[in-house]
């Protein structure tokens, strides 16, 4: 069943990433939700979507509805709430991303908003972990170093759980990150060589904090960072005491307002953010950094290298 027009949809049944514009339900006839399909990222609209991802969704879930011992996602809220509850009866037209916005009003008035709750739906790259497009709830890889490598995940495991949540899909294990502690950590099950196994997998602070430049709802919230330059070469980079892997670059001329205010001359050399080393292939890294860890009225430090010595200029993000 496709639905164009959600306003009287029970939203505590069929929560979801209000941002996206495409969403799938599985329910069984008691209005019991076993997965969801339907997820993205900052790089782009479908790149985490595919017919063959589609496909296995339908199958692991159709696998558990002829299971005999059925699992169900999680439903927190039992009250009925619309997105005409939300919106205001008098309200003709409201887009799916203006229910984010709608919450986040709500949420601000009653003194719960915080900047947490900024990043919803976490992926699990976040944490080191990232599945398969045409099998999303099949591991593709696992960074060694992160909490998933930690844990002992590793390449073709298969996630049963992650909490309470059945994961079917990329988007189940997003929905499962949602509810989510913002440190702590949560249990995740999955399955190897037709064995279960499980453990407890560390939730780090700041760990949700994803880049939200690709969300309606919180444009508004998106910094820019006025900086432009060119990478320094190798050798340049050696005279200057700098690792050839560390990303600096020289802010060139002219140089913005925004930037001239803070201390920033043309020439210097800007080797890190808040004391942190730029990592990445080009200065936009830079701003895929700032983007994904700050938001619009932040304070940080530019750190610099200027005449050898080393500058903290701090600078308000807008």
């Amino acid at each position: 069943m496709r639905l164009g027009n959600i306003d009287n949809l029970d939203l505590s049944l069929f929560r979801f990433d209000y941002d996206l514009t495409f969403m799938v339900f599985f329910l069984n006839a008691e209005d019991k939700v076993y997965a969801r399909y339907g997820q993205r990222d900052a790089r782009g609209p479908d790149g985490l979507q595919s017919l063959k991802g589609l496909q296995s969704t339908m199958r692991s879930v159709l696998a558990m509805h002829a299971s005999t011992n059925k699992t169900f996602a999680p439903r927190d809220d039992k009250h009925s709430t619309t997105v005409r509850d939300i919106a205001g009866r008098g309200r003709r037209c409201f887009h799916c991303h203006q229910v984010n916005e709608a919450i986040d009003k709500r949420l601000k008035g009653a003194g719960k908003w915080d900047r947490e709750t900024v990043f919803r739906y976490p992926m699990p790259d976040n944490l080191g972990l990232f599945l398969e497009v045409d099998q999303g709830n099949v591991v593709r890889r696992v960074d060694p170093a992160s909490v998933s490598g930690t844990l002992g995940l590793k390449k073709g495991d298969v996630l049963e759980t992650i909490g309470t949540v059945p994961i079917h899909s990329i988007a189940d294990a997003q929905f499962a990150f949602d509810r989510a502690a913002r440190k702590g950590e949560i249990e995740l099950k999955w399955k190897r060589d037709g064995k279960v196994l499980s453990g407890m997998l560390a939730l780090p602070e700041g760990w949700r904090s994803s880049d939200i430049s690709w969300r309606p709802s919180l444009r508004r919230l998106v910094p820019s960072l006025p900086l432009r330059g060119t990478e320094l070469t190798v050798e340049e980079k050696k005279a200057l005491g700098i690792q050839p892997g560390q990303l600096a670059f020289r802010q060139r001329s002219p140089v913005s307002a925004q930037a001239g205010a803070a201390g920033v001359r043309a020439g210097d050399v800007i080797v890190g953010i808040d004391g942190r080393q730029l990592q990445g292939k080009d200065v936009d890294a830079v701003r895929d950094h700032v983007r994904s860890h700050y938001l619009v009225g932040d304070r940080i430090q530019i750190n610099v290298l200027r005449d050898g010595k080393r500058l903290d200029l701090p600078l308000t993000l807008r």
